[in-house]
């Protein structure tokens, strides 16, 4: 069920990967917390307010995947709990990667 769920929060593009995120700001605990209608749940302790819950949120999946925060762009959702990623790599290994994390949450 969760890897069908994950495949929809992802899709390839050229060079790497898109990731919808679904963020809840303020949480006690930074974490991926599965999955949220068709996109990945992420907790993390900053406030929504002047980007630091984006920061957050790119420096979660950096730390996660192993990936370099400049290879992480917020692509939409700025303003919102909403949020689409575009991670730069090799989808065929970000794929996996991403999927073991909601496995794991």
């Amino acid at each position: 069920m969760q890897a069908h769920a994950v495949m929809v929060a992802l899709s390839e593009g050229k060079d790497g990967v898109y990731v919808h995120v679904h963020a809840q700001p303020g949480a006690r605990r930074v974490a991926v917390c599965g999955v949220h209608g068709d996109a990945i749940k992420v907790s993390i302790r900053e406030a929504a307010e002047g980007g630091k819950a984006n920061a957050a949120i790119i420096r979660l999946f950096s730390e996660l995947l192993d990936v370099p925060k400049r290879d992480i762009d917020l692509v939409s959702g700025k303003g919102s709990r909403r949020k689409r990623l575009f991670i730069r790599g090799e989808s065929r290994m970000l794929v996996p990667a991403l999927m073991r994390m909601v496995d794991e949450a």
